[in-house]
């Protein structure tokens, strides 16, 4: 039969035990908190510069020409947007569009977008405890029942997926705007968030005072491609 081994021995031995559990853990808390605390690579706001801030609005409405011949010409067509022209709008959303800020988490500053399949992520910089971190939301985007139909789906702080209450971020908020509320000819929104905020698939587009039908909206990586159906000249809704 083997001896036991001294004391002294088996003390040094739970030393180091002990020791690798604490390095272990102290590891994982690290890891947990790199994770939480860090900003995600793709996370990349634009800073618009002073000289650059007409070229954005520039920008938009060269956009809203192409929808508005597109609407001219009486035909179904694909109307794409691109992420890196709508965070650029974003950026420059309160010149452009004030009332779009209602659309958002009042306490999301620097809001981004990122475009993927089926899915659409909102970040932004949040405050959590005193600390500023990234949080960001994903979304599931696509056209339901005649509607297009906006749904959260998950958080994340940093990198790290994490459960959250959604209220703190005002997502649960009922929104219940008329058409024409948010801009001329804007179709009506309904909603929320967290259950699913419904955009009206029929709006009024004012360049040339005509009438549109969303049939379809697809999003893909870096885009979205919306299907529409021109529905001739009418009056604006009231």
């Amino acid at each position: 039969m083997m001896q036991s081994l001294p004391n002294w021995i088996r003390r040094s031995a739970w030393r180091t035990y002990a020791a690798l559990a604490l390095l272990g853990a102290l590891g994982v808390f690290a890891a947990g908190a790199f994770a939480l605390l860090r900003t995600p690579s793709w996370y990349a706001p634009p800073d618009i510069a002073t000289d650059q801030r007409q070229r954005v609005r520039n920008n938009l409405v060269e956009a809203e020409q192409r929808f508005t011949e597109s609407l001219r010409a009486g035909q179904p067509f694909v109307y794409h947007l691109d992420a890196e022209s709508v965070n650029r709008w974003i950026a420059m959303r309160r010149e452009i569009y004030p009332l779009l800020d209602s659309l958002t988490p009042p306490d999301l500053a620097e809001p981004y977008v990122v475009f993927d399949k089926g899915e659409v992520t909102l970040a932004g910089r949040y405050k959590l405890g005193g600390v500023q971190v990234i949080v960001s939301l994903d979304f599931s985007v696509g056209f339901r029942d005649g509607a297009i139909e906006i749904r959260a789906l998950a958080t994340r702080c940093g990198s790290a997926r994490i459960p959250f209450d959604l209220s703190r971020l005002g997502l649960d908020r009922a929104v219940n705007h008329a058409e024409g509320k948010l801009w001329p000819g804007s179709p009506r929104i309904k909603g929320d968030l967290v259950t699913g905020l419904r955009v009206d698939a029929e709006g009024w587009w004012k360049n040339g005072g005509m009438a549109y039908r969303v049939t379809d909206l697809i999003v893909e990586p870096g885009r979205i491609s919306i299907m529409v159906q021109p529905l001739g000249r009418r009056p604006p809704p009231r």
